[in-house]
């Protein structure tokens, strides 16, 4: 299992990286990355089905002008991997993924803080001495590596020492919630484009 976690945990450090080195290519979103982590987990149909209701619920989740979302690279393939894992589906990834990907997204800024600032200044520096190829270098190594790397260990140390918690954990909830998750699973859609209309929410910009 160790193996398998470090490669969920490979799934997102990649993904987690997608807006600072790839350009915003969406395949960092959960619809993309659950088929990895299915394929790694030996349940290519189930974390399809996951992927589909957590790509749903975070719909609305993009970043609008200065409005920043809740995480949603990490946080969908931790979801992903723990409802497959455990077995239990949809109800489980969104129990998970809704709070997780808001905390993500605090560990995110605090990991990036310091690092990010340090690449400002080299980069700042590197244009002022004309020096292109070093500017560049340090925009496609520090800024995203400062991001990836607490991602994937986030993940994997979740996965690895939390498996069995979270397990015992969901195991104690009663099967009335885990319906009403399940149920609620699919309706999310709605909550994502809630979000995106409220941070959208602008004369200017509704259209």
């Amino acid at each position: 299992m160790v193996v398998q976690y470090l490669l969920v945990a490979l799934v997102a450090f990649i993904a987690s990286m997608d807006e600072q080195l790839f350009g915003i290519t969406m395949l960092g979103r959960p619809l993309f990355t659950s088929l990895f982590v299915g394929l790694i987990l030996g349940d290519v149909q189930q974390g399809v089905i996951v992927g589909a209701a957590l790509e749903s619920m975070f719909m609305g989740a993009i970043m609008v002008g200065a409005a920043v979302p809740p995480e949603v690279y990490a946080s969908g393939v931790l979801g992903c991997a723990f409802a497959v894992i455990t077995g239990t589906g949809t109800a489980t990834a969104v129990a998970l993924a809704l709070p997780v990907s808001v905390f993500l997204q605090v560990w995110r800024n605090f990991c990036y803080a310091v690092p990010g600032a340090f690449a400002c200044k080299k980069i700042e520096t590197a244009l002022a001495n004309r020096d292109l190829a070093k500017a560049n270098l340090y925009h496609l190594t520090i800024v995203p590596l400062s991001i990836g790397i607490p991602s994937a260990l986030l993940v994997f140390g979740s996965l690895f020492f939390g498996a069995d918690l979270i397990n015992n954990a969901l195991n104690a909830i009663p099967q009335f919630v885990m319906d009403g998750l399940n149920v609620a699973s699919g309706v999310m859609v709605c909550i994502g484009f809630a979000l995106l209309i409220r941070t959208m929410g602008d004369n200017k910009l509704l259209p």
